[in-house]
């Protein structure tokens, strides 16, 4: 394993509460980011101008669909937005009968179905939320119940499976997948230690992994194929939701949400759009199918 230092700077100040969920858009030569609590839809621009787009609840999830329109998970359900045209279309009411319960992380997987999570909004980590399946014709089915946290969704490109954690657990797990998407075998990848809790995961140009880690403010760079730590990049925010490649820059946001006021001093950039120049390049671009 390789213990790293990139130079992270900032890139867009939004002091997100949470900031989560960043997603490269190639085509539109920008990337994506989410405000949960603050309820923005943030764009950062790399030379250009950032943009900010207000939404009509909390934020878990972006994804990209066929057609280039945006998935994003809401409270009340999943939504395509044209953010060009700004026009929206209601794409389910997941979770709209669950006041106390908002989507979550969710990634495609190489068929184009969307997998997706919900959780409780207390922030006490109770377990009702669950794991969702959006398929190819739009039909919705929870796949796992009591879940407290759904995070590192990741499906893999080569084969019919996905990532997954739920935070609480400290396990990474990869889910394969039978011929009607329904879970065929469940392989724990890897389980961290105690006061390390996996966040948000991306996968690089070469086929590895990404997992934030809250708490010891790292970044995991992860074999899929063995479970292996092949890289350890220890950032200047303690609470890292996600980082995603974009060209050749590593983005990580966070979150300042539950951060003292001494901790919020020694880490003035937390919530904020942080960026660092490297090599490896962004992953493979899996699409919500029918959307």
């Amino acid at each position: 394993m390789t213990d790293m230092n990139y130079d992270f700077t900032l890139r867009h100040d939004a002091m997100a509460l949470t900031a989560e969920v960043p997603l490269w858009d190639a085509d539109r030569g920008c990337l994506w980011w989410a405000d949960i609590q603050g309820q923005r839809l943030l764009r950062h621009v790399p030379g250009g101008a950032d943009a900010m787009i207000a939404l009509p609840g909390q934020c878990g999830l972006i994804a990209l669909g066929e057609s280039g329109r945006l998935v994003l998970g809401l409270e009340n359900g999943l939504f395509a937005l044209d953010p060009e045209a700004m026009t929206w279309d209601q794409l389910s009411d997941t979770e709209a009968d669950a006041p106390e319960r908002r989507l979550n992380d969710g990634k495609p997987d190489r068929q184009g179905r969307l997998w997706f999570g919900s959780m409780d909004m207390s922030g006490r980590g109770i377990p009702t939320g669950g794991l969702f399946r959006r398929d190819r014709e739009g039909r919705i089915e929870k796949v796992l119940s009591d879940i407290a946290i759904p995070n590192a969704i990741v499906g893999d490109p080569t084969a019919d499976a996905i990532w997954f954690t739920d935070t609480p657990s400290r396990t990474l797990e990869r889910l394969e997948l039978d011929a009607q998407g329904g879970i065929a075998r469940r392989i724990t990848l890897l389980t961290l230690p105690e006061g390390a809790h996996p966040d948000g995961m991306s996968m690089d140009a070469e086929g590895l992994l990404w997992l934030a880690l809250v708490g010891p403010g790292e970044l995991l760079r992860i074999d899929p194929a063995s479970g292996d730590i092949v890289m350890r990049l220890t950032l200047p925010v303690r609470r890292p939701t996600m980082a995603v490649w974009g060209d050749d820059t590593l983005y990580v946001t966070s979150q300042r949400r539950f951060l003292g006021a001494e901790e919020l001093c020694e880490q003035p950039h937390a919530g904020n759009l942080l960026g660092a120049q490297g090599a490896f390049g962004p992953g493979p671009v899996l699409r919500v199918a029918g959307v």
